[in-house]
């Protein structure tokens, strides 16, 4: 993030971003972009041209110059003019001639497909979409590094800030116990459903409707399923890996983090170090944590030098805390701010061809739990549903026991019986195995 803004000013053009969704975080972004010297929002893509427009407008874009076509040639000449445009049809933004795309519509189909489609015409991609990149992030980023363009994952958003994290302690001296996030999560909520949802957040109806929440984005927060999207993310980009399959998830304060994620031998509940996991931000009976972190990233680490423990335990409250042994450390971010940061990542993409955090490897997978007995003949609803909620597990493991990607499961037919909690493998569902990100996997196994 270092020397951006200057580097920034002394372009002669801006970079020309495009952002495909315009949806909380694609709006976020759009605010930040138009107010940053040497960037603009050249195009937005989505499928209510509406959106777009107003996306624009609330940035302080006048609507009355913004270009609204549904042509590639019609596209390019805006961006070329220094126009600002809306088109409903994502790919063809990503074939234009825009510098950046910033994948952000949240679906993993068409968010695998974007991605591709502007790496193959050699633009880098900011990938919000972390359900897509959970599937096939190594390989696109591998496609991305072949192209000479950058595939990064969204600053701001937890787990690019959790990279951040981790490449800091590594560069000063410090060994990674842990790295984490927080979470509102107790374990019956793993069985929740949409119903529900906004009661067990807190949230009345008139809120709700204000804001056009969605029951299942806001569901998947709760029964495990995000938390383990994006801890996917942040082992494939570091190297961690879960600890246990589903991962700990203990309930603790921010100074309770380097207590209990540590090494068993040293009082805490860690089978071994250099591990993702979530602290929760509810006791187990769902009353809330007081200083807790459910907002925010963390890492726990150690080192052996005694004196660096010991200086590192004289500054233990203020800001930073020390486990009551002075061997363990927690470094936090209390907070993340999705869309609002990640021009930092369009950036840095831009200027210097590197990305805020990208998977280089298949570390971890997202696989399906049921939440309850699933008959043959039903169909799965994916994240935030009725029928399945995703746990992190080893990638070893899930090759190993035929446990099919979470995010391949929205749709797929059971044909035989899945008992509550039991993992969802190929055996016991039909894909849909024309669908693009499916195809894409089935490239990433065969390499």
């Amino acid at each position: 993030m270092l020397n951006i803004p200057p580097q920034l000013r002394d372009r002669e053009e801006p970079i020309d971003v495009g952002v495909i969704g315009s949806g909380l975080f694609g709006t976020k972004l759009v605010d930040q972009i138009e107010r940053v010297t040497g960037m603009r929002t050249a195009a937005i893509a989505d499928i209510d041209l509406d959106k777009a427009a107003q996306a624009y407008a609330e940035s302080g874009v006048s609507t009355d110059g913004v270009v609204e076509t549904t042509d590639l040639g019609e596209l390019n000449a805006a961006i070329a003019d220094g126009q600002h445009a809306v088109i409903a049809d994502g790919p063809t933004l990503a074939r234009s001639d825009v510098e950046v795309v910033v994948e952000a519509t949240g679906i993993p189909e068409v968010g695998a497909r974007h991605a591709y489609t502007a790496i193959m015409e050699e633009t880098h991609v900011v990938m919000v979409n972390v359900e897509a990149d959970t599937v096939v992030g190594p390989t696109l980023a591998d496609l991305a590094d072949k192209a000479g363009v950058t595939y990064s994952m969204a600053y701001g958003d937890q787990p690019s800030l959790l990279a951040e994290l981790y490449d800091w302690a590594q560069t000063v001296g410090l060994d990674v116990v842990a790295a984490g996030k927080g979470n509102p999560f107790i374990e019956e909520y793993r069985y929740g459903t949409p119903d529900d949802v906004f009661d067990r957040w807190g949230f009345d109806e008139e809120f709700v409707e204000e804001h056009g929440l969605n029951p299942w984005m806001y569901n998947s927060f709760l029964d495990g399923t995000k938390v383990a999207v994006e801890m996917c993310a942040v082992a494939n980009a570091t190297g961690l890996t879960p600890d246990v399959q589903g991962m700990h998830l203990p309930d603790a304060s921010i100074e309770e983090i380097p207590q209990k994620l540590r090494p068993k031998e040293d009082g805490g509940v860690l089978n071994e170090a250099g591990v993702v996991d979530t602290v929760s931000s509810l006791r187990p009976d769902g009353t809330e944590i007081d200083d807790n972190i459910s907002f925010g990233v963390f890492i726990v680490t150690t080192t052996p030098n005694e004196r660096v423990q010991e200086y590192l335990e004289q500054s233990s409250g203020s800001g930073m805390y020390v486990a009551n042994d002075g061997k363990y450390q927690v470094f936090h971010r209390p907070y993340h701010l999705p869309g609002t940061e990640t021009s930092v990542s369009v950036a840095n993409a831009a200027i210097r061809n590197e990305p805020t955090g990208v998977p280089r490897e298949r570390v971890a997978e997202v696989v399906g739990g049921a939440k309850r007995t699933l008959e043959p003949g039903e169909e799965l609803d994916g994240g935030g549903g009725y029928t399945v909620y995703g746990l992190l597990e080893e990638a070893e493991t899930a090759e190993e026991q035929n446990h099919v990607p979470f995010e391949l499961l929205d749709g797929a037919e059971v044909v035989s019986e899945i008992a509550q909690d039991e993992i969802v493998t190929y055996d016991d569902v039909e894909l849909d195995e024309d669908s693009f990100i499916y195809r894409l996997r089935r490239l990433q196994d065969a390499a």
